[in-house]
């Protein structure tokens, strides 16, 4: 039959009083069964759902930066935003409380439903040691039902609450003859924002009734007695379901699998192409320079036979060479003047000589540049034009800023 099971919890369940109200649907939400009794006289169902009363839920709004919210989200995951956001609204630490986002409003205000995260799971605890496992978590303050531009107030021979929006609203303790304090303190607000009713519909539990008249009075809006308050008529078809994060049922975390899987498989398939041919091209590279390794050595070889130990083809061929060209009375390419002039030629016309010194194919050089970037890109210009630049100090300077190369010829 896949009936659904709905059961009324009070704050006091299952602490002071094990017996609560309950509603047994059919499939369609057809009323089939209801009454108030203790878990072992409830019917059995295939489905279970708890309606919390309204007083074991907070409703906040907060403004959140657009792209920000669009979930649901417990404190261990809400993520400092949605934390600090609270943290000054409530009284206890956050982390002991479960959050779950609402719809975003037109003017950027995001719901946010809050609940003990210690009431949660000990209901849940409860109800798992008798056999019932809820599918839903949803709180009484969605069932009334609320006109446009208007607030639902719901009356009990004891406190109430009053739905304000979709997914805003609170609970008041006791209501006197009159309106209740917080609902009076709650218009003035609304007034204060722009954001005031057209009118006030109430609704009363069997047994209580209200003077219409002294509440328009009193509060100087519309107030009209709606009819009889029952926590099971409204409908559930929209209404916010808390179990959602570290609380959803394991099916249903499956299904949130389920749904991400194709886009997880695609995302490790990419990965793993993407790791294959790194791998690939490092291969490829490091065979490319080992066979040009391979070259250089045969060319310097067949350059200066008499040579035996090659460490380093190319610097050793640059040494070579040099010495050959200074043994013919001329200079070398990591003499002095050759490597001076290199350097000038990549110098900004800005720069200014500060000191210089030169021994054994290097030269050391203190430099006035006019900022820090300079000194960058005249490492870079060095290095186009085949020398090793060394930035060894760089310090402000009255004049901009001071920098100090050592600089040789090669790699």
């Amino acid at each position: 039959m896949n009936a659904l099971l709905r059961l009324y919890i009070t704050g006091d369940w299952p602490d002071r009083t094990t017996e609560c109200g309950w509603v047994l649907c059919d499939a369609k939400g057809q009323l089939l069964q209801r009454g108030s009794s203790e878990p072992r006289h409830w019917p059995a169902a295939e489905n279970c759902e708890l309606v919390l009363s309204a007083d074991q839920l907070l409703t906040l709004e907060v403004k959140l930066p657009k792209g920000s919210t669009g979930g649901a989200l417990g404190a261990a995951g809400a993520g400092s935003l949605l934390a600090y956001a609270l943290e000054e609204r409530l009284i206890g630490d956050v982390e002991n409380e479960h959050f779950v986002t609402g719809r975003t409003s037109p003017k950027g205000q995001t719901p946010v439903w809050i609940v003990g995260r210690g009431r949660l799971r000990a209901l849940l605890a409860a109800l798992q040691q008798i056999g019932r496992s809820p599918r839903r978590v949803l709180s009484e303050l969605q069932f009334v039902p609320l006109v446009s531009r208007g607030w639902s107030v719901c009356l009990r021979a004891q406190g109430g609450f009053v739905r304000m929006g979709s997914e805003t609203g609170f609970a008041f303790d006791a209501a006197g003859t009159g309106p209740p304090v917080a609902v009076g303190l709650a218009l003035q607000s609304s007034r204060k924002a722009g954001t005031a009713p057209d009118s006030i519909d109430v609704y009363c539990a069997q047994g209580v009734d209200i003077d219409a008249t002294a509440w328009r009075t009193a509060l100087g809006i519309a107030v009209q007695r709606a009819g009889e308050y029952s926590w099971h008529v409204g409908s559930a078809v929209e209404a916010r379901n808390f179990l959602v994060g570290e609380f959803a049922p394991p099916g249903e975390r499956s299904a949130a699998v389920t749904a991400f899987r194709p886009a997880l498989t695609l995302g490790v398939l990419a990965l793993m192409m993407y790791a294959v041919f790194s791998v690939g091209e490092w291969i490829w590279l490091d065979r490319h320079a080992s066979k040009l390794r391979t070259e250089a050595i045969e060319v310097f070889r067949a350059a200066f036979p008499q040579v035996q130990a090659i460490v380093d083809p190319s610097l050793q061929l640059q040494r070579l060479y040099d010495q050959l060209k200074r043994e013919r009375g001329q200079l070398g390419e990591s003499d002095f003047l050759p490597l001076v002039a290199a350097v000038s030629e990549a110098l900004p016309g800005e720069a200014n000589y500060r000191n210089m010194s030169y021994e054994d194919g290097r030269l050391e050089l203190t430099l006035a540049l006019p900022d820090a970037s300079a000194a960058e890109r005249l490492r870079e210009a060095l290095s186009r034009r085949g020398l090793t630049p060394l930035l060894r100090e760089s310090r402000p300077a009255a004049a901009g800023f001071e920098v100090s190369f050592s600089v040789r010829r090669g790699p």
